[in-house]
């Protein structure tokens, strides 16, 4: 596989995985739940190497009944389109259920296709109990509560980014993926404007924090991810250096949020 393709499979990675990532292993009854996100929401990503457009990814979210209750049912495509497809054929999809409430998930599910490789795994969560249970490896101990990578990203924007940030802070992240503990560290950098496909936009800027296991970056900059700052909390941009070149996604369509694009309102103002 060439270094183009390479990539472009690292950042659709990163889109639905890295992005979805900003959760702490905390009490959530310590926090103010905020509203960003409701059913019916669905954001669509362009992935482009340097001036080449190499792939989609996508994020939704609806409701699942799940028993008597309902959950909340998300799922995040990532895929190459186009010329890309001649270096590599990736058709991603990550799907995750949540609690409605607490925003812990019930259970999450990962399918990888990637040219001739062929991945799934199921995976079910008990809260309660301590333990998840995987198709791959059978049950095992894990602290609690603790997230998988997809509904992490949801439980950031209900609980974690309703807050001010100070300069350099780091957000402690647990996750569950690949069958083992996954602890990332990521680094909120600023707030800034930044232009968009809908005009400029208050952003909220992370990095990964240097001091991190298991951080694949050398310097803060190779990686920087922009969340829209106007109570949704969307991923606007992703940008990745490599040293191949540049590789970035962006934020091209958006349904149903629960919020206008970029624009701070009294509601979402007094949720802060």
């Amino acid at each position: 596989m060439n270094n183009r393709s390479k990539g472009l499979i690292t950042l659709l990675w990163l889109l639905v995985c890295y992005i979805t990532s900003f959760a702490q292993n905390i009490n959530i009854d310590s926090l103010n739940s905020h509203n960003a996100y409701r059913v019916g929401e669905k954001l669509i990503y362009e992935v482009r190497y340097k001036l080449i457009k190499g792939g989609e990814a996508s994020l939704s979210l609806d409701l699942f009944q799940n028993g008597k209750d309902y959950v909340y049912y998300a799922r995040a495509d990532a895929r190459t389109t186009g010329s890309a497809r001649m270096f590599a054929k990736i058709h991603d999809t990550y799907e995750t259920y949540f609690d409605m409430f607490s925003g812990y998930p019930v259970r999450a599910t990962r399918t990888i296709q990637e040219n001739h490789y062929w991945y799934y795994n199921d995976v079910i969560f008990n809260q309660d109990s301590g333990y998840v249970w995987s198709m791959r490896s059978g049950v095992k101990q894990v602290p609690t509560p603790i997230l998988d990578f997809l509904s992490a990203f949801f439980f950031a924007r209900k609980y974690l980014f309703n807050r001010e940030f100070k300069k350099g802070q780091i957000i402690n992240l647990t996750t569950y993926f690949e069958d083992r503990i996954f602890p990332l560290k990521i680094k909120y950098k600023t707030t800034k404007r930044i232009r968009t496909r809908f005009g400029k936009v208050e952003a909220l800027l992370f990095v990964p924090a240097l001091e991190a296991q298991d951080n694949p970056f050398k310097k803060e900059d190779d990686l920087q991810i922009y969340f829209s700052n106007d109570g949704n909390y969307i991923p606007l941009k992703v940008k990745m250096k490599t040293p191949f070149g540049s590789v970035k996604a962006e934020l091209i369509n958006y349904e149903n949020l629960n919020y206008p694009f970029g624009m701070k309102t009294a509601q979402n103002e007094q949720d802060n």
